[in-house]
């Protein structure tokens, strides 16, 4: 996979192969306005992880794991929660949009989000830290199986706040390359 020609990383996904980008489901308020440094069932996960920092913006992020959260609703996955079972895909660009740039969510309430085995793609969005803010568990590799974290992040099993209930949350991806200190992003193969 080689070094990435992308930004200085911070919430980037780039798409490398995809089967379908979709938008049908509507998004709520929440998905524009969550905190993704502070708060909420995942906190100390939030606080700890070094790919996100104080310019993070608020909201799905490009890279979040999302599921249907309602009747035509798609929004974050809290992966540890009832939504784990109903992922859909990994989201294209924040919700929120840059500044200078295009906010179509914000204008369509609706998030483009991508899935379909096979979907390949590179992000630097993804936990750094188990559910207790500490060291994860096993760190990244090649082959390892990606869930949604509570906080909708991408994450390896020890991740997970339920580690021990893998065998109930969805698969997101495989790993194909796995991020190092020279290159913080991850690629993986969709498997949703």
């Amino acid at each position: 996979m080689g070094q990435s020609n992308l930004p200085t990383p911070n919430s980037h996904v780039e798409v490398l192969y995809r089967q379908t980008f979709n938008t049908l489901g509507g998004i709520v308020a929440a998905d524009l306005t969550q905190d993704n440094r502070a708060g909420g069932a995942g906190a100390a996960q939030k606080a700890a992880n070094t790919r996100l920092d104080t310019k993070t913006n608020k909201g799905l992020l490009a890279g979040s794991v999302v599921a249907v959260v309602g009747n035509g609703l798609i929004g974050a996955a809290a992966g540890d929660s009832t939504h784990y079972d109903s992922v859909v895909g990994i989201v294209v660009n924040d919700a929120v949009g840059n500044p200078y740039e295009s906010s179509s969510a914000v204008a369509s309430q609706k998030v483009v989000y991508m899935h379909g085995t096979g979907t390949c793609l590179r992000t630097d969005i993804y936990e750094t830290v188990n559910a207790a803010g500490g060291a994860l568990g096993t760190a990244y590799a090649a082959g390892q199986l990606l869930y949604a974290s509570v906080n909708g992040l991408l994450t390896n099993s020890s991740g997970l706040a339920i580690a021990g209930a893998v065998g109930s949350q969805t698969v997101v991806g495989v790993i194909l390359s796995a991020p190092t200190a020279a290159d913080p992003y991850m690629s993986l193969q969709m498997k949703i």
